[in-house]
């Protein structure tokens, strides 16, 4: 298992990441903290669906008898 530290770098604090890991310089990440102190580091993506031949997501069993009645997103 690698190990890392923080470092102060101006006002920020800075993680090393090893080049092992294959990162490239320059690649963006969505940062999210969870309640148990866990960070996790999600490579951020411009356009989910660039590479996304027609209708792959298109899913028809899931919209089989489905007629919208009001009020479905209320509460969230």
């Amino acid at each position: 298992m690698t190990s890392t530290k923080t470092r102060k770098q101006g006002n920020s604090l800075v993680i090393t990441i090893p080049a092992t890991l294959g990162i490239k310089e320059g690649e963006e990440f969505v940062i999210l903290r969870k309640n148990n102190g866990s960070i996790a580091l999600i490579p951020k993506v411009e356009d989910f669906f660039e590479n996304a031949s027609e209708g792959e997501f298109y899913l028809p069993e899931l919209a089989i008898d489905y007629s919208p009645s009001g009020g479905e997103i209320d509460g969230i």
